[in-house]
């Protein structure tokens, strides 16, 4: 952690750096910092790819500057489902889904594309979705945890996922059921009672 910021640090000063020293006429200094760039620029190499994959994965889990992490979960199995409704797209389709009206057993998906751990658990729940979606009163449907239409249409089409989803421009829905960490699975009853959950890294019931 500590090379990132400093690489990442001289990335952001060294141009400063370099202009100041043209700017004072001291072309021999300039070109001696300008060698030795080159000499840590393997190391940048490395370093650039590790921190992105940082960024990603604190995305996943990470969630408000200054939030109590220690209340992830606000409901647990056995619990009644929230209230809530959300608008939904299905294809072309459009309709509100709402917690209190369920048509039979439901799974809940909370993610956000940019997370990693959801780019790996929302192909497998496609699966799911694709073996389930054809049974009485069976609903699935993935809620965004701030992300808009644009962005989830772009990575469905390029996984050719066929999970209903629900567009987020916030997450007061997600803060309904936990604090932090996605992708998380709320398996429920026709009653609307959670009978399993799943979080970040699962295997389904009955995989």
């Amino acid at each position: 952690m500590l090379l990132i910021c400093k690489s990442l640090s001289f990335v952001v000063t060294l141009p400063l750096i370099m202009a100041k020293l043209l700017r004072l006429g001291k072309k021999r200094t300039f070109f001696f910092v300008l060698r030795s760039t080159f000499r840590n620029f393997a190391v940048m190499k490395k370093v650039v790819p590790l921190f992105l994959a940082l960024c990603m994965l604190v995305g996943c889990v990470v969630d408000e500057p200054g939030k109590d992490n220690g209340d992830t979960d606000l409901v647990g199995v056995g619990d009644h489902l929230p209230s809530f409704s959300v608008e939904v797209v299905d294809g072309v389709a459009r309709y509100t889904f709402s917690s209190d009206a369920l048509t039979g057993p439901t799974v809940i998906v909370f993610f956000n594309t940019s997370c990693s751990d959801c780019q790996r658990e929302l192909p497998i729940l496609n699966d799911y979705y694709l073996q389930h979606r054809s049974e009485p009163g069976f609903q699935m449907v993935a809620i965004a945890r701030e992300e808009t239409e644009e962005s989830i249409r772009a990575f469905w089409g390029a996984h050719e996922l066929s999970i209903p989803f629900s567009p987020q421009s916030d997450r007061s829905v997600y803060k309904l059921f936990a604090t932090v960490t996605i992708p998380r699975v709320y398996f429920c009853s026709h009653a609307g009672l959670i009978t399993w959950i799943g979080i970040e890294k699962f295997t389904l019931p009955g995989s």
